[in-house]
């Protein structure tokens, strides 16, 4: 189904999940990437802290699917939505997952005439995104954290290559 999704030009996003191997929950039976959050079509998304540091329970990889996952990290822990209750903070990746998300949205409304297809906006993403560990791919951020000035400047230097 996924495949067939991204063949259809659909962006799939996931959050990486919440049992990473630093989480304090007792119930975390597994720490990698399980299921179609692990598939090699789709952006599998961490967490991390508003200094950029992975929040402990954000999944890591490799997945079972696919060794390079997650592919990004985006920010999570913010108030707002009250979802949690009045000043509790958000949290999970299924938090930081809608800002991913989000980024993607307007960048297939405010860009179309990049038409990039999912693989080439997930390269995009991946090349642009503010590593925080090790150079290049790590399991505990993926390629880094997502970027949209990067990926903004990119479009605009027509520096975007097909995957």
């Amino acid at each position: 189904m996924i495949s067939n999704l991204e063949h259809a030009g659909a962006d799939i996003v996931f959050a990486a999940g919440n049992c990473g191997r630093d989480c304090p929950a007792a119930d975390c039976g597994f720490t990698d990437i399980v299921g179609g959050k692990g598939h090699p079509k789709v952006v599998t998304v961490a967490g991390v802290d508003t200094h950029g540091e992975r929040v402990g329970y954000s999944s890591q990889g490799p997945a079972r699917l696919g060794d390079h996952k997650p592919d990004l990290a985006a920010y999570t822990h913010y108030t707002g939505s009250e979802i949690s209750g009045p000043g509790t903070p958000d949290t999970g990746t299924s938090t930081s997952c809608p800002v991913v998300a989000g980024v993607i949205a307007a960048l297939r409304t405010r860009h179309t005439s990049a038409k990039l297809s999912p693989a080439q906006l997930r390269t995009l993403l991946d090349r642009t995104a503010e590593d925080r560990s090790t150079v290049g791919f790590d399991h505990d951020y993926g390629y880094g954290i997502v970027n949209p000035p990067a990926v903004l400047a990119a479009l605009r230097s027509h520096r975007v290559q097909a995957a």
